[in-house]
């Protein structure tokens, strides 16, 4: 009955399992939200030098990303009741405690134990349990929904959840933060306000949904070997990275909230230009369809057009609120296929390593591609810091001078633009849309293959 249903409605979730999917990525979104404000707290709060500040996050951030690697190796290889990629998914849990902590640095302290409290914790976020959670969502995804039409519909209408809940956070944060963390208590307050929500919501993913479907995989145990296989052998993973890097490069510096409080002057109004991110999210109400009519790539390429675009009218509003509202829209929209769609890309780089022979190794896949985003998040702080310093920036003055308002003017706008403007060439070069149909129906018959012969036996 449920291979009938199965064939009859490929697509179908069931609403339980779908929220529950959903719950988690929300909840960690949300986290990468709450961190983007890390290295204000530190300049502003705790009183660190900005291009100290850069460095720390840098390296702990090289350290995360390294870390990425082997925990796909260790995916990969586990085998239990609950299945390969779920328990790990207890690690949201450790991602908000030690939110958290990094919140609650001891201000008081010196400039040393305050470097080593913000160093560790930061790595206890990232490089641990962040790490654990990226590198099982391919894995995961893969085998609780067995159909294409599945995970289109989750990074669908799951993204147009997870975007309406980040526009709410990126709305309420910057208010909450102008009027209870104007200390050091208050930071550790109100990201405790936060913590404990959305710990509980995004834990629901392993509440509610199992692994019950079966992959097309090699059946020896992965070694090793088969992590350098990947990597030496399929280029679209390193294209899918590659685009990931420069994403997490551009969202993960931070300079939002230096932009809004020292050229707009207004860090309240932060929120209410992100909330003219929400005209973009009907949009994802068609993704499904276009993605019929109009492969992947295609769709991520114009996405960094438009994205290149939106920065670049941002870089010369010098401050101005409608240009800001309408730049923001603009890489709202932008910003849906690359958000969106880079996991189902990651999903069939799996695809394609499985119709050559090879063992599917999403765990793999989804740790690289973390690999980049904790590296672009590296480099992101610590371009934003070197950036500031060149820049003169000081965190006693509310007025700045002009070399510091460039700075964050370029961070914010001018290099975003440049960036993904090379993502739209690069792209360019992405064939592997071209090969899935082929891919999916080898797969396909290869599943059927299997079942035929294990129901004669």
């Amino acid at each position: 009955m449920k291979t009938k249903n199965k064939k009859e409605n490929p697509g179908k979730i069931g609403a339980l399992k779908f929220w529950a999917w959903s719950a988690r990525d929300l909840s960690l979104s949300t986290n990468f939200i709450v961190l983007s404000f890390i290295t204000i707290y530190c300049t502003n709060t705790l009183d660190l030098n900005p291009a100290l500040v850069g460095a720390l996050l840098m390296a702990s951030k090289i350290v995360d990303a390294i870390t990425d690697l082997f925990a796909g190796y260790v995916i990969d290889r586990t085998e239990t009741k609950l299945g390969k990629a779920r328990p790990y998914e207890f690690a949201i849990l450790g991602v908000w405690i030690c939110t958290w902590l990094l919140y609650s640095a001891p201000a008081q302290a010196g400039t040393v134990v305050k470097c080593i409290w913000i160093f560790v914790m930061y790595i206890f976020v990232n490089s641990i349990f962040t790490t654990l959670l990226n590198a099982n969502g391919n894995a995961y995804m893969v085998r609780a929904f067995g159909t294409n039409e599945q995970r289109v519909k989750l990074a669908s209408f799951g993204g147009i959840i997870i975007m309406v809940a980040s526009i709410l956070i990126n709305m309420i944060f910057p208010v909450a933060m102008s009027r209870i963390a104007v200390s050091p208590s208050g930071w550790s307050k109100m990201v405790a306000m936060f913590a404990v929500p959305l710990g509980v919501i995004g834990i629901m993913r392993f509440l509610f949904v199992k692994e019950t479907e079966k992959v097309d995989t090699v059946s020896e145990k992965v070694r090793f070997k088969d992590v350098l296989i990947v990597l030496k052998e399929n280029k679209y993973v390193y294209m899918v990275a590659l685009l990931q890097l420069v994403y997490s490069i551009v969202t993960g510096t931070g300079v939002a909230t230096y932009y809004y409080t020292y050229i707009v002057r207004n860090l309240e109004i932060m929120g209410f230009v992100s909330a003219a991110s929400v005209f973009v999210v009907p949009l994802m109400i068609f993704f499904p369809l276009m993605l019929k009519k109009i492969t992947m790539g295609k769709m991520v390429q114009t996405g960094c057009i438009i994205y290149a675009a939106g920065s670049f009218m941002i870089f010369i509003s010098k401050g101005n609120i409608t240009a800001l509202i309408a730049a923001t829209i603009i890489i709202g929209i932008g910003s849906l296929p690359i958000t969106y769609l880079i996991n189902l890309m990651a999903l069939d780089c799996g695809s394609y390593n499985a119709y050559m022979g090879r063992q599917r190794m999403d765990g793999t896949i989804g740790a690289v591609k973390g690999f980049a985003n904790k590296l672009g998040g590296a480099l992101g702080s610590g371009l934003l810091g070197v950036m500031l310093s060149l820049g003169g920036f000081n965190a006693k003055l509310e007025d700045q001078g002009a070399g510091a308002n460039m700075a964050i003017s370029s961070v914010y706008g001018l290099i975003p633009c440049i960036l993904f403007a090379a993502m739209a060439v690069m792209l360019v070069f992405y064939k592997l849309d071209k090969m899935m149909p082929e891919i999916n129906r080898a797969l396909e018959q290869k599943k059927e293959d299997i079942t035929k012969a294990a129901e004669e036996i």
